[in-house]
């Protein structure tokens, strides 16, 4: 990969190949059950929004600086109907329209000359989605554990402290599990799986065979979520997904779904919230090998390759990382198909063809594997 390949690849601000490709998304931006009476500043690639509900609990997301002298809008008020500036109580409506310049004469042209960016938005499964790329927005993925209705969820975020692609690859990259979640699953440590990558409309779908006749089939879904199975000893199985989410070129925030499909209810929705953690500082266990606790081995590995990991400075790809490989091809085809006008991977368009998605994802444990997995996970 070449120096200006890896920028493309990597880079997520406005007029960036990559930014302009990740802007044609729905991204989860903040956690629904977090959004109460104030605004709350949001990052979301490279660039500085305040979300906000106004007081008949509609949420909005708009550019955080007031078009008026730049002011934040963090630090206003909600109201029914928008947001009012606490420097000169400009307000404007949830669209972006402007409402209201009490500072100028009453008929002011300008008001109706002004506007400030305001996001798509809307609420699902817990999270508040917002689309900020150019209309007709695509459709929101009905992904399965977003939409169906027979399962608890629980919802949580957490920053990352590196680049979004080194988030992403690790969803195309399953043979780092033989290797870094080795404390986790013993019975499969240090042992080659066979490895069938099928490329799908919406991303990728993988399948693992270890000699154990350990199975794993996962998702990627593109640009860079994962949907997975956790099975636990014990307990009813868990389906996870984790949306990576840009925040700028070194930060990530990764939102998560826990859920416990039932057949019937009633149904519970839990959310954790933001957890808090240190770039660099990991959980400690004593396991053998690494020492780092199993929920944050996939994070320690890859903030370990920088803010952003260089791709052109001594990289060997092998055979193992065909997965990686087609990921990255599928972005460059992505951010070519925007600048050509066209739909990256996995857009959908018409309404009437979002049907609810079913992942076939799957895993079996060996029982010395699920034990120690159980023990890690606490």
């Amino acid at each position: 990969m070449t120096p200006e390949e890896n920028e493309a690849l990597t880079r997520v601000g406005p007029g960036t190949p990559g930014g302009e490709m990740l802007r044609r998304y729905w991204w989860p931006v903040y956690l629904s059950e977090e959004l109460k009476a104030k605004p709350v500043e949001v990052r979301h690639l490279g660039e500085d929004f305040v979300v906000f509900r106004d007081t008949g609990g509609a949420a909005a997301m708009v550019a955080r600086n007031c078009p008026h002298r730049g002011a934040s809008l963090a630090l206003g008020r909600c109201e029914a109907d928008g947001i009012r500036c606490c420097y000169h109580g400009w307000k404007f409506a949830t669209d972006g329209r402007c409402l209201e310049m009490p500072a100028e004469p009453a008929g002011t042209p300008l008001v109706n000359e002004v506007r400030i960016r305001a996001a798509k938005v809307q609420e699902v499964a817990g999270f508040v989605f917002a689309y900020i790329g150019p209309d007709p927005a695509p459709e929101l993925p009905k992904w399965d554990l977003l939409f169906r209705e027979d399962c608890h969820r629980e919802v949580w975020a957490k920053p990352d402290y590196c680049n979004w692609v080194q988030r992403a690859e690790n969803g195309a990259d399953p043979f780092h599990s033989m290797a870094l979640h080795a404390p986790v699953y013993p019975s499969i440590a240090l042992k080659r799986p066979e490895v069938e990558w099928e490329r799908k409309w919406y991303g990728i779908r993988q399948c693992s065979q270890y000699p154990d006749k350990l199975q794993n089939v996962s998702h990627q879904l593109f640009p860079s979520s994962t949907r997975r199975h956790g099975a636990r000893v014990g307990t009813v199985p868990s389906e996870y997904l984790h949306i990576r989410v840009p925040v700028d070129d070194v930060t990530t925030m990764t939102y998560y779904v826990k859920a416990n499909i039932a057949p019937e209810g009633p149904y519970r929705q839990v959310c954790k919230g933001f957890l808090k953690v240190e770039r660099g500082v990991y959980t400690q266990v004593e396991d053998g090998w690494w020492g780092i606790h199993s929920n944050e081995q996939d994070r320690a590995a890859q903030e370990s390759q920088g803010l952003i990991y260089d791709r052109s400075r001594n990289e060997h790809l092998a055979t193992s990382d065909r997965g990686v490989a087609l990921f990255r091809k599928m972005v460059f085809e992505s951010i070519e198909a925007v600048r050509q006008g066209k739909d990256p991977v996995g857009t959908v368009r018409d309404p009437a063809k979002n049907e609810l998605i079913i992942f076939d994802a799957a895993k079996n444990f060996s029982d010395q594997s699920r034990k120690l997995g159980e023990e890690l996970a606490v």
